[in-house]
């Protein structure tokens, strides 16, 4: 059980899970997609509350340990104050859990699709809009291609744009080859791989 404070300022506890098993638990995964994963129902005003407290995803098939961290945390984490085990890595807030089990799932390489995110929110910069877009992994499409949503280039839409799979095993093969180059290193801050590291102003908000 957990502890969950509504916007009502009712403190309840919630049957939440503090660690998963994606092998043992695969239904989670359609829960993580769809928002419901960490969810709960005020008792008192009946809100449902999306929470992103902080929860290790295990996935030993592919060897694989998340742990989000809760968004009001990101500072934090960034200036050293959460530590992490070895081998974890990080995810913050809950947009990017889906992401990177998205990512996970359609068996991509993580590094990579950050990178194409890089060049996307490039593009993306040089379109007017109403705040700093931020982008996430969807899924792979029947052609392979890798679909995309980016947010805040315009109020309550949502811009989908593909990438062909050709171009990410290009950029795949050249984080292989120059793990080094800057752009893939300053997407590696520690455990936490992330374009808002290049971007940190773009969180999620969605």
């Amino acid at each position: 059980m957990r502890k969950i404070t509504c916007h009502c300022e009712q403190v309840f506890s919630a049957d939440l899970p503090e660690t998963v098993n994606l092998d043992e638990n695969p239904g989670i995964l359609d829960q993580i997609a769809d928002g419901s994963f960490l969810s709960c129902v005020c008792p008192v005003c009946g809100s449902t509350l999306h929470t992103d407290l902080q929860t290790d995803i295990l996935w030993p098939s592919k060897n694989v340990r998340l742990r989000l961290i809760p968004e009001l945390k990101r500072f934090s984490f960034a200036s050293g104050k959460e530590k992490t085990a070895e081998g974890t890595q990080i995810v913050i807030g809950y947009p990017e859990l889906a992401d990177r089990v998205a990512v996970l799932r359609d068996g991509l390489d993580p590094l990579a699709v950050e990178a194409l995110k890089y060049h996307l929110l490039e593009k993306a910069a040089e379109i007017p809009s109403e705040r700093d877009p931020y982008i996430v992994y969807e899924k792979r499409l029947d052609s392979g291609a890798l679909e995309f949503h980016i947010f805040g280039l315009k109020t309550d839409e949502v811009a989908v744009t593909s990438v062909p799979f050709s171009l990410y095993e290009k950029v795949k093969q050249q984080a292989e080859e120059h793990p080094g180059d800057e752009l893939f290193s300053a997407l590696q801050n520690g455990a936490y791989l992330s374009v808002q590291n290049v971007f940190p102003e773009r969180t999620g908000g969605l």
